[in-house]
């Protein structure tokens, strides 16, 4: 088990949690949310983000496929005293959200990197960063039903690596009739991370 502080809160992260890194870091100091806002962070992990938006926003609903991810992020949640804001539930992208439950802001760092071949055996930790043949599997499934989700003028934030294909992000959404602004990027090596706000527009 790892513990780290950051703006003023104290984390654990788990054996087989995610540890939050740069792209995690990139959306969590360009988060953008209200006193008004209903949050729903699509793939909490440890609970980073949901309890940094939780000490703003009115409710906040973190989702993750790993058991042992909500298990984590419920700890995070008590240890920096946001449970009256904040729930963990376990579930695959939207099919824990009931059609009622429309959010305000939806922040999504999703599983981008490109991995050749469907891996059987995949452990649960290795879905955090698993997008599949073209790093696009989970992003698609997110972006189908988003609107469905997403209040009138309701906004996203979303973390996407030119390892999958940021264009074809932005060309999907603006078919969709949100807008889309690049917020901030940073290179790396290997990679260029960007951070993206949309809108219901």
């Amino acid at each position: 088990m790892k513990s780290f502080e950051y703006q003023g809160f104290k984390f654990l992260v788990f054996e087989d949690v995610y540890n939050p890194s740069d792209d995690t870091f990139l959306l969590a100091e360009n988060m953008d949310v209200s006193k008004d806002d209903y949050v729903l962070d699509m793939g909490t992990g440890c609970g980073i983000l949901a309890v940094i938006a939780g000490k703003i926003a009115k409710k906040v609903v973190g989702i993750d496929i790993s058991q042992r991810a909500i298990m984590n992020a419920r700890v995070n949640i008590s240890l920096n005293k946001v449970e009256t804001r904040v729930e963990a539930r376990l579930g695959d992208l939207w099919d824990v959200l009931k059609p009622s439950e429309i959010f305000s802001l939806i922040l999504f760092n999703p599983p981008y990197l490109p991995i050749p071949g469907t891996e059987k055996n995949e452990g649960i930790l290795e879905r955090a960063w698993n997008g599949g043949e073209n790093g696009r599997a989970v992003i698609n499934l997110f972006l189908a039903r988003l609107d469905d989700f997403l209040r009138e003028e309701g906004r996203v934030q979303m973390v996407l690596s030119s390892l999958s294909k940021i264009g074809d992000t932005l060309s999907y959404v603006k078919k969709k009739q949100f807008s889309a602004e690049i917020r901030v990027e940073k290179k790396f090596f290997f990679e260029k991370l960007v951070l993206i706000n949309l809108k219901k527009v």
